[in-house]
Protein backbone atom coordinates (compact mmCIF):
# COMPACT_ATOMS: atom_id res chain seq x y z
CA UNK A 1 0.00 0.00 0.00
CA UNK A 2 1.26 3.14 -0.88
CA UNK A 3 2.50 5.28 2.10
CA UNK A 4 2.46 2.67 4.49
CA UNK A 5 5.96 2.11 6.40
CA UNK A 6 6.41 -1.06 8.39
CA UNK A 7 8.55 0.41 11.81
CA UNK A 8 10.56 -2.85 12.33
CA UNK A 9 11.91 -2.44 9.01
CA UNK A 10 12.64 1.50 9.32
CA UNK A 11 14.33 0.25 12.25
CA UNK A 12 16.44 -2.42 10.72
CA UNK A 13 17.47 -0.26 8.14
CA UNK A 14 18.61 2.75 10.44
CA UNK A 15 20.49 -0.10 12.21
CA UNK A 16 22.35 -1.02 9.14
CA UNK A 17 23.18 2.40 8.33
CA UNK A 18 25.06 2.52 11.94
CA UNK A 19 26.59 -0.12 11.47
CA UNK A 20 28.08 0.56 7.90
CA UNK A 21 29.49 3.87 9.27
CA UNK A 22 30.88 1.49 12.80
CA UNK A 23 32.43 -0.74 9.77
CA UNK A 24 33.52 2.37 7.69
CA UNK A 25 35.64 3.92 10.35
CA UNK A 26 36.91 0.69 11.77
CA UNK A 27 38.22 0.04 8.40
CA UNK A 28 40.08 3.31 8.35
CA UNK A 29 41.35 2.79 11.09
CA UNK A 30 42.66 -0.51 10.14
CA UNK A 31 44.26 1.45 7.60
CA UNK A 32 46.37 3.72 9.89
CA UNK A 33 47.71 0.66 11.98
CA UNK A 34 48.60 -0.97 8.42
CA UNK A 35 50.47 2.32 7.33
CA UNK A 36 51.83 2.28 11.17
CA UNK A 37 53.28 -1.36 10.91
CA UNK A 38 54.31 -1.11 7.14
CA UNK A 39 56.15 2.22 7.18
CA UNK A 40 57.11 3.47 10.96
CA UNK A 41 57.81 -0.32 12.57
CA UNK A 42 59.65 -2.11 9.30
CA UNK A 43 62.16 0.48 8.24
CA UNK A 44 63.89 0.49 12.22
CA UNK A 45 63.75 -3.48 12.27
CA UNK A 46 65.06 -3.67 8.62
CA UNK A 47 68.35 -1.24 9.67
CA UNK A 48 68.74 -2.92 13.01
CA UNK A 49 68.60 -6.25 11.49
CA UNK A 50 71.39 -4.42 8.56
CA UNK A 51 73.35 -3.14 10.88
CA UNK A 52 73.94 -5.87 13.41
CA UNK A 53 74.67 -7.47 10.56
CA UNK A 54 77.33 -5.17 9.61
CA UNK A 55 78.53 -5.20 13.51
CA UNK A 56 79.01 -9.11 13.90
CA UNK A 57 81.54 -8.35 10.56
CA UNK A 58 85.14 -8.39 12.11
CA UNK A 59 86.32 -6.48 9.04
CA UNK A 60 85.18 -3.81 9.69
CA UNK A 61 87.38 -1.14 12.23
CA UNK A 62 86.23 -0.38 15.50
CA UNK A 63 85.82 3.46 15.00
CA UNK A 64 83.23 2.25 12.40
CA UNK A 65 81.46 -0.19 14.39
CA UNK A 66 80.73 2.06 17.10
CA UNK A 67 78.77 4.22 14.34
CA UNK A 68 76.81 0.84 13.50
CA UNK A 69 76.27 0.32 17.22
CA UNK A 70 74.82 4.57 17.66
CA UNK A 71 72.65 3.52 14.82
CA UNK A 72 70.96 0.37 16.50
CA UNK A 73 70.59 2.56 19.33
CA UNK A 74 68.66 5.05 17.26
CA UNK A 75 66.78 3.07 15.52
CA UNK A 76 65.47 1.24 19.04
CA UNK A 77 64.55 4.52 19.97
CA UNK A 78 62.46 5.18 16.77
CA UNK A 79 60.88 1.69 17.18
CA UNK A 80 60.00 2.81 21.48
CA UNK A 81 58.59 6.03 20.02
CA UNK A 82 56.55 4.60 17.46
CA UNK A 83 55.37 1.78 19.64
CA UNK A 84 54.28 4.43 22.73
CA UNK A 85 52.08 6.48 19.84
CA UNK A 86 50.55 2.57 19.18
CA UNK A 87 49.54 2.30 22.58
CA UNK A 88 48.24 5.87 22.50
CA UNK A 89 45.87 4.95 19.55
CA UNK A 90 44.89 1.90 21.54
CA UNK A 91 44.13 3.12 24.97
CA UNK A 92 41.46 6.03 23.27
CA UNK A 93 39.07 2.33 21.99
CA UNK A 94 39.57 1.25 25.94
CA UNK A 95 38.72 4.77 26.83
CA UNK A 96 35.06 5.00 25.25
CA UNK A 97 33.67 2.84 27.93
CA UNK A 98 34.34 5.53 30.39
CA UNK A 99 31.30 7.56 31.90
CA UNK A 100 29.93 10.70 30.01
CA UNK A 101 29.54 13.50 31.98
CA UNK A 102 28.49 17.23 31.55
CA UNK A 103 31.45 19.11 30.45
CA UNK A 104 31.67 23.05 30.37
CA UNK A 105 33.71 24.31 27.46
CA UNK A 106 35.35 26.80 29.47
CA UNK A 107 36.56 24.94 32.11
CA UNK A 108 38.07 23.38 29.76
CA UNK A 109 39.94 26.55 28.31
CA UNK A 110 40.96 27.48 31.41
CA UNK A 111 42.55 24.28 32.57
CA UNK A 112 44.41 24.31 29.54
CA UNK A 113 45.57 27.73 29.91
CA UNK A 114 46.57 27.13 33.27
CA UNK A 115 48.77 23.92 32.28
CA UNK A 116 50.69 25.95 29.94
CA UNK A 117 51.22 29.50 31.44
CA UNK A 118 55.26 29.29 30.20
CA UNK A 119 54.07 29.13 26.60
CA UNK A 120 50.82 31.25 26.74
CA UNK A 121 52.99 34.34 28.11
CA UNK A 122 56.58 33.65 25.85
CA UNK A 123 54.36 33.89 22.30
CA UNK A 124 51.84 36.40 23.96
CA UNK A 125 49.00 33.51 23.27
CA UNK A 126 45.42 35.35 23.23
CA UNK A 127 42.23 33.26 23.40
CA UNK A 128 38.91 34.19 23.37
CA UNK A 129 35.92 32.50 23.68
CA UNK A 130 32.55 32.86 22.68
CA UNK A 131 30.25 29.97 24.60
CA UNK A 132 26.75 31.80 25.04
CA UNK A 133 25.03 29.69 22.77
CA UNK A 134 25.75 26.82 24.48
CA UNK A 135 28.59 26.31 26.93
CA UNK A 136 28.50 22.56 28.16
CA UNK A 137 27.91 18.81 26.08
CA UNK A 138 27.13 15.74 27.77
CA UNK A 139 30.11 13.87 26.64
CA UNK A 140 33.50 11.74 27.57
CA UNK A 141 35.85 14.55 29.44
CA UNK A 142 39.03 13.01 28.68
CA UNK A 143 38.58 12.99 24.92
CA UNK A 144 37.03 16.41 24.98
CA UNK A 145 39.55 18.05 26.50
CA UNK A 146 42.49 16.48 24.45
CA UNK A 147 40.93 17.96 21.23
CA UNK A 148 40.57 21.12 22.87
CA UNK A 149 44.53 20.82 23.90
CA UNK A 150 45.33 20.18 20.89
CA UNK A 151 43.63 22.46 18.50
CA UNK A 152 44.67 25.17 21.10
CA UNK A 153 48.15 23.72 20.93
CA UNK A 154 48.44 23.38 17.19
CA UNK A 155 47.43 27.03 16.55
CA UNK A 156 50.11 28.46 18.57
CA UNK A 157 52.76 26.11 17.94
CA UNK A 158 52.11 26.62 14.07
CA UNK A 159 51.41 30.37 14.70
CA UNK A 160 53.31 33.37 11.88
CA UNK A 161 56.67 34.47 12.52
CA UNK A 162 56.01 38.09 14.37
CA UNK A 163 52.54 38.08 15.08
CA UNK A 164 51.06 36.54 18.50
CA UNK A 165 48.90 33.64 18.39
CA UNK A 166 45.51 34.63 18.50
CA UNK A 167 42.74 31.44 18.89
CA UNK A 168 38.83 32.26 18.93
CA UNK A 169 37.17 29.23 20.11
CA UNK A 170 33.02 29.30 19.74
CA UNK A 171 30.03 27.44 20.32
CA UNK A 172 26.25 27.85 18.50
CA UNK A 173 23.82 25.39 17.85
CA UNK A 174 21.61 24.22 14.35
CA UNK A 175 19.33 21.57 13.32
CA UNK A 176 20.34 19.46 16.40
CA UNK A 177 23.79 19.48 15.98
CA UNK A 178 26.45 21.08 17.86
CA UNK A 179 29.24 23.28 16.55
CA UNK A 180 32.44 23.79 17.89
CA UNK A 181 34.93 26.09 15.88
CA UNK A 182 38.27 26.41 16.81
CA UNK A 183 39.90 29.55 14.44
CA UNK A 184 43.28 30.89 14.19
CA UNK A 185 45.44 33.72 12.89
CA UNK A 186 48.58 31.39 11.83
CA UNK A 187 50.34 30.14 9.14
CA UNK A 188 47.37 28.13 7.73
CA UNK A 189 47.19 25.06 5.41
CA UNK A 190 47.30 24.70 1.59
CA UNK A 191 44.34 22.28 1.34
CA UNK A 192 44.21 22.18 -2.47
CA UNK A 193 47.50 20.13 -1.81
CA UNK A 194 47.29 18.72 1.61
CA UNK A 195 43.55 17.94 2.52
CA UNK A 196 43.72 14.62 1.59
CA UNK A 197 46.58 14.11 4.00
CA UNK A 198 45.73 16.41 6.68
CA UNK A 199 44.86 14.20 9.46
CA UNK A 200 46.73 10.90 8.60
CA UNK A 201 49.57 9.14 11.26
CA UNK A 202 52.29 11.01 11.21
CA UNK A 203 51.92 13.93 8.45
CA UNK A 204 53.26 17.17 8.87
CA UNK A 205 52.65 20.29 6.70
CA UNK A 206 55.12 23.19 8.36
CA UNK A 207 58.79 21.41 9.47
CA UNK A 208 60.14 24.17 11.23
CA UNK A 209 59.15 23.59 14.43
CA UNK A 210 59.18 20.32 16.28
CA UNK A 211 56.14 17.56 15.75
CA UNK A 212 55.46 14.38 15.12
CA UNK A 213 52.08 14.48 13.00
CA UNK A 214 50.15 12.93 15.62
CA UNK A 215 47.55 15.68 17.27
CA UNK A 216 45.16 15.90 13.98
CA UNK A 217 45.12 12.39 13.73
CA UNK A 218 44.41 12.12 17.34
CA UNK A 219 42.01 15.25 17.31
CA UNK A 220 39.79 13.22 14.31
CA UNK A 221 39.75 9.62 16.16
CA UNK A 222 38.51 10.96 19.61
CA UNK A 223 35.84 13.14 17.90
CA UNK A 224 34.69 10.83 15.64
CA UNK A 225 34.50 7.87 18.25
CA UNK A 226 32.79 10.12 20.27
CA UNK A 227 29.90 10.23 17.35
CA UNK A 228 30.94 13.25 15.77
CA UNK A 229 32.92 15.00 12.53
CA UNK A 230 35.17 17.33 11.68
CA UNK A 231 36.08 19.91 8.70
CA UNK A 232 38.95 22.73 8.06
CA UNK A 233 39.37 25.75 6.28
CA UNK A 234 42.50 27.23 5.81
CA UNK A 235 44.35 29.53 3.49
CA UNK A 236 48.04 29.94 3.23
CA UNK A 237 49.28 32.66 5.89
CA UNK A 238 45.64 33.61 6.49
CA UNK A 239 45.52 31.19 9.41
CA UNK A 240 42.82 27.94 9.97
CA UNK A 241 39.29 27.07 11.45
CA UNK A 242 38.16 23.90 12.46
CA UNK A 243 34.42 23.01 12.77
CA UNK A 244 34.13 20.16 15.04
CA UNK A 245 30.20 18.92 14.92
CA UNK A 246 27.66 16.74 17.64
CA UNK A 247 24.05 15.40 17.80
CA UNK A 248 22.79 16.94 20.61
Amino acid sequence: MDGWEDPQFNELNNSLHQYANELALSNKGLEQFSYMVSHNLRAPVANIIGLSGLLSDENYPSELKRDFLNGILDNVKRLDVVITDLNSILQIKKEIGEKSETVNFQDLVNSIQDSIPNVMHKEKVRIVTYFQRVCELFTLKTYLYSIFHNLISNSIKYHQAGLAPSIQISSRVSDGRLTLSFKDNGLGIDLVKKREHLFGLYKRFHNHVEGKGMGLFMVKTQVEMLGGSISVFSEVNKGTEFLIEFNL
